[in-house]
């Protein structure tokens, strides 16, 4: 049957109280022996006193009616009435030891009361002769007559009661020391049981304590794979090591999700960064098409000037004008299909954004419902402020009441004072409140503002990157309009000849799509900078974040979450 400490520790301390209540009972008992001989021996005392006594006033009887005898007529009279009063004393005294004594002792005073009943009567014969004259009679009578009966008749029962109080008194010592020696002995029983208990309870606690210290520090240390505690019994160390044993459990638990979480951050992070790193690469490139298709364009435009002024030699280079046109739509439909892969890589970045938009608008509304909660805090706040006025108002006029009451109403009075108080206090705490509450929709209303700012900067994000997006739709028409146009050359090349002025027309057609491309590209460099610039800040949080979770994967990398085996 198992026991917790703290029964454990009751039954140790009820052995040891135990253990006294018997010393104590036994020492009781030795005590009231000890009491019953020593009233054995007072009472003995007394009988030796009486006894003493008593043959003290029947020595004064035989005295005084010696002297009654001898003595002259003018005092025979005194001394009969000692005489007389010794033999009263004398009865009294006995009717007193036939109380005290009984069994054998009890006979001893039968006998002198016989003996003294047979003196008096001798005596009282012997007193009549004198007062009947004969005194000479008298005299001879009370030499002949022996007092020795009477005063050796308490001879063996002054003897039995000192051999009583002799016994009684060595019966006390051996008690006393018998008393003496079981109080010895149940003190070292009990010290060896206190020592005993303490020992093995020490331990006990030392032991599983120390293995509980042990597997702590373990812990502490990072090492997470140490063995579980498992002690028996059912008591409080027990459900201790338990506890522990499940808080080890959890920590492994949360250390290997940590663990796990923090690689699919890094792994996430790096995938973004790669991603951003991509698109900045393409975003890059297709800046710099955009200054060459720029720089190329109003070249174009400059050619085409130049060609309307050199109209006459257009014909002698028509067929060099061909072959450029030729290299021309190459790269035009190199720019196309650059330009249809910018536009993807835009749409995915508004996607991107439109996910951010979401989080911060999420974010907003939770900081909204903290506003509106904060709002309803601070009203519950106004009505319990309200409630300690309507308080204070009845404390005071209960204050006014108790005093128009008199003494009847100061107990009254001090409730009331009391009330009052509490309503000071609360109004006090209700203020502190308000003050944190004020200060929480402050602070929530900072945040809204900001996250509001933070929405309203990704909305203008989104509508740049769709301008650009737009953008692009116009180089990609533009740019179908430029190979529409160059096929046009190419095939007027061969009617250059026939339709000289339809060519010029035709220039000034090119002339002014060459500047709208030029102004077109403009814009699309611009656009495809501030692009770069967005990607590169990509780039760098994914940086900062792939850091982070490479620094909480070392942390937790210092946990040792279980044994290591074959060297590993």
């Amino acid at each position: 049957m198992s026991f917790s400490m703290r029964w454990k520790l009751y039954l140790s301390f009820a052995c040891i109280i135990l253990l006294l209540l018997v010393t104590v009972i036994v020492s009781n008992m030795m005590t009231q022996r000890i009491t019953q001989l020593t009233s054995h021996i007072m009472l003995a005392q007394e009988r030796l006193e009486n006894a003493q006594m008593l043959n003290l006033f029947a020595r004064m009887a035989n005295d005084d009616g010696a002297h009654y005898l001898l003595a002259p007529d003018h005092l025979k009279d005194n001394f009969k009435s000692r005489y007389q009063a010794d033999t009263e004393s004398v009865k009294k005294m006995v009717q007193h030891m036939k109380i005290l004594t009984k069994g054998e002792a009890s006979d001893n005073i039968q006998q002198f009361e016989a003996h003294w009943n047979t003196y008096q009567q001798n005596a009282e014969d012997i007193m009549s002769l004198r007062e009947a004259g004969n005194l000479t009679i008298a005299q001879e009578r009370f030499t002949r007559r022996s007092f020795d009966p009477v005063a050796f008749s308490l001879l063996s029962f002054v003897k039995e009661e000192e051999a009583k109080v002799q016994q009684y008194k060595e019966q006390i010592a051996n008690t006393s020391q018998t008393s003496l020696m079981v109080n010895i002995v149940m003190a070292a029983a009990a010290t060896l049981l206190s020592l005993a208990i303490a020992f093995l309870l020490s331990n006990y606690l030392i032991r599983r304590i120390r293995l509980l210290k042990e597997s702590a520090i373990t812990v502490a240390q990072g090492d997470l794979s140490v063995e579980e505690l498992h002690f028996k019994g059912k008591d409080e160390l027990t459900d201790l090591a338990a506890a522990f044993n499940t808080m080890t459990q959890s920590l492994r638990s949360v250390i290997s999700s940590a663990g796990d979480v923090s690689m699919q951050v890094a792994a996430s992070s790096a995938q973004l960064q790669s991603s951003a790193e991509q698109t900045s690469t393409a975003t890059e490139h297709i800046a710099v098409i955009m200054q060459d298709i720029t720089a190329g364009t109003e070249k174009q435009a400059n050619h085409i000037d130049n060609d309307m002024q050199v109209i006459n030699q257009l014909s002698n280079n028509v067929q060099q004008i061909s072959a450029n046109n030729q290299t021309v739509l190459n790269t035009v439909h190199t720019t196309s299909t650059t330009a249809a892969q910018g536009k993807l890589d835009l749409v995915n970045a508004i996607q991107q954004v439109r996910v951010i938009e979401e989080s911060n608008s999420k974010l907003d509304r939770i900081v909204a419902g903290l506003n509106n909660q904060a709002i309803q805090i601070g009203q519950a706040i106004q009505l319990i402020m309200q409630i300690t006025k309507q308080t204070e108002l009845l404390a005071l006029n209960a204050s006014i009441e108790a005093a128009r009451a008199g003494e009847q109403g100061k107990g009254f009075a001090v409730v009331a004072g009391e009330v009052r108080k509490l309503a000071e206090q609360s109004k006090d705490s209700a203020n502190q409140i308000a003050s944190l509450i004020n200060g929480i929709q402050s602070e929530a209303g900072i945040a809204k503002e900001e996250m509001t700012h933070g929405t309203m900067e990704v909305q203008k994000g989104i509508q740049l990157i769709e301008v650009a997006g737009h953008s692009f739709e116009g180089i990609m028409q533009l740019i179908q309009q430029v190979e529409q146009d160059i096929e046009g050359v190419t095939h007027s090349t061969t009617y250059i000849k026939e339709d000289t002025e339809k060519m010029v027309v035709t220039m000034d057609q090119i002339s002014g799509i060459a500047r709208e491309n030029a102004s077109s590209t403009h814009s699309i460099a611009a656009s495809t900078e501030e692009q770069l610039a967005s990607m590169e800040e990509i780039s760098a949080s994914s940086a900062a974040l792939a850091s982070l979770a490479e620094e909480l994967s070392d942390l937790i990398g210092k946990f040792k979450l279980a044994k290591e085996e074959n060297g590993q």
